[in-house]
C-alpha cells in the first residue's frame, strides 16, 4: 500500500475502539484493501456511529467497527478468489 496520512482516530467524540480485536481488524483490512477502500470503510464507521449517536441509539462500537471495516472486503480480488465468490455486483 502507499504511504498516506493516517485517518483520524476520533471525530466528534467518536473513537475507533482501542481493543485487540479492533487493532487486528485494522491491521488485516489495511493489509488487504487499498487506501481508497480502507479509508472509505473507516468513514463508514464514523458516519454510522455519529448517526447513531445523534439518534440516541445504544450500540456496540466494536461490532459497528468490524461491520464497517469488512463491508467491502469482497471487492478485493484476492479475497474473492480465496473464498470462491460468485457474487457479481
Amino acid at each position: 500500500m502507499t504511504d498516506t496520512p493516517s485517518l483520524a482516530t476520533s471525530i466528534f467524540g467518536i473513537s475507533i475502539p482501542d481493543s485487540r480485536l479492533a487493532h487486528a481488524i485494522t491491521e488485516f483490512v489495511r493489509g488487504t484493501e487499498n487506501d481508497l477502500l480502507f479509508n472509505h470503510s473507516s468513514r463508514v464507521f464514523f458516519f454510522g456511529a455519529i448517526a447513531g449517536q445523534q439518534r440516541g441509539l445504544t450500540f456496540d462500537h466494536e461490532l459497528l467497527y468490524a461491520a464497517a471495516m469488512f463491508h467491502d472486503i469482497g471487492l478485493v480480488l484476492g479475497v474473492q478468489q480465496q473464498q470462491g465468490s460468485s457474487f457479481r455486483g
